[in-house]
């Protein structure tokens, strides 16, 4: 097996921000039930829904939104394509979302979203009915009060449209 697999399969972002929020909230004396609050994200979302392929066949995806947390405005994050995508890298990338919007004194939280599929191997049409049926299976849970999504990893604001 190789290291860069190795190192793949035995770190998982998730962990890694709740070590970072543990050691940070002992170093500032975060009081225990707030520390408890920001380990966890306030909402997940995992959906899976069906897309017709340029050849007619129906493939399944699967989806990902996390809004971690909303106390400072409603959620921000990109979404983004990728074949190896998890819900540990989504809510990960939404709790540094949530860091990165209070450390810049925004008025907004943390979010992030991800769709399971490899991009580089689908056609413009495809990737649009990828789009659309994602945001379908999550529109109950976004909008400019709520959650504000935007593109990210193998997305673009062609792809968010």
């Amino acid at each position: 097996m190789a290291v860069e697999q190795i190192r793949q399969e035995t770190l998982n972002p998730f962990e890694i921000v709740q070590k970072q929020l543990d050691e940070v909230a002992q170093v500032i004396g975060l009081e225990p039930h707030v520390h408890e609050m920001l380990r966890w994200p306030k909402l997940e979302i995992q959906v899976t829904f069906p897309v017709r392929m340029d050849d007619g066949s129906i493939r399944i995806f699967r989806g990902f939104r996390v809004q971690y947390n909303d106390a400072r405005g409603p959620a921000k994050g990109g979404i983004r394509y990728h074949p190896q995508e998890t819900i540990d890298t989504v809510r990960a990338l939404a709790a540094w979302m949530t860091w990165k919007t209070a450390v810049m004194d925004l008025p907004l939280g943390g979010g992030k979203g991800g769709v399971v599929c490899d991009p580089k191997h689908l056609s413009q049409g495809e990737l649009e009915r990828i789009s659309r049926a994602y945001i379908r299976a999550i529109a109950p849970f976004i909008g400019p009060e709520r959650d504000v999504p935007a593109p990210d990893v193998y997305t673009n604001p062609q792809i968010m449209a």
